[in-house]
């Protein structure tokens, strides 16, 4: 019989291979999106189905971490029944054939009930969902989201030694909070502050390879995430 842990590894390995277009997408998404010039025609609203689909993919997050499997399986099958809906809100053929699919190697390692590599692949569905939120107008900038992705992506490569991949995804945070930062500085400068020092702490745990300093770090710069947002 086949290891469901080791099955579970090389589906989300697979997934986190594939995730490194998304990322690209991601990142052109928002560089269109701060390049437009004034004479465009600005983004719709983010539509609701989005926005419920961002909140399933986050709270999920937290049912997993917590061993919560019936009530991660519930919105999962929440997250399923969004699909039509994204469709009828515009959502491209494409990022909902990548949100299907995610859902798909989510659905995989929740069965086997693979905490850490479950993680993974919700994290993976909220970086798709972010790419839709990019093509939209926000309160809060896609950016920070990105960061909130990113964070999550540091967290969880820690806990499974994956140094490429928290490198990356340090990278990723420091990139995001650029595009913010005058904006968190003129708000709260003693946030702002402490968000770069977290990042700094962050890439100097990767280059360390230090497992407690990383997600130390991540876990701080995901807190502040959320203060970050209230900014706006």
């Amino acid at each position: 019989m086949k290891n469901p842990g080791r099955l579970a590894a090389a589906m989300v390995c697979a997934l986190i291979a594939a995730g490194c277009k998304g990322k690209e997408r991601g990142h052109a998404a928002e560089d269109s999106t701060a390049s437009s010039s004034d004479s465009a025609p600005a983004p719709a609203a983010l539509p609701h189905p989005v926005e419920q689909a961002e909140a399933l993919a986050e709270d999920i997050q937290a049912d997993i971490d917590q061993g919560a499997w019936p009530a991660a399986t519930s919105k999962l099958d929440s997250l399923r029944t969004l699909a039509d809906r994204l469709a009828a809100a515009g959502v491209s053929g494409t990022q909902r054939s990548a949100y299907g699919s995610a859902l798909d190697t989510l659905n995989a390692v929740v069965v086997v009930k693979s905490k850490d590599y479950a993680l993974v692949a919700a994290n993976r569905v909220s970086r798709i969902v972010t790419t839709m939120m990019a093509d939209y107008a926000s309160r809060v900038p896609v950016a920070v989201a990105y960061m909130d992705v990113a964070g999550r992506d540091a967290l969880y490569g820690a806990r499974l030694d994956r140094w490429s991949d928290v490198s990356d995804a340090a990278l990723e945070v420091g990139r995001n909070y650029a595009s913010v930062e005058a904006h968190v500085q003129a708000r709260d400068s003693v946030l702002g502050r402490r968000v770069a020092s977290e990042i700094k702490q962050l890439q100097d745990a990767v280059s360390a390879k230090s497992k407690t300093g990383a997600a130390g770090s991540a876990e701080a710069i995901l807190n502040d995430v959320d203060r970050i947002e209230q900014t706006y």
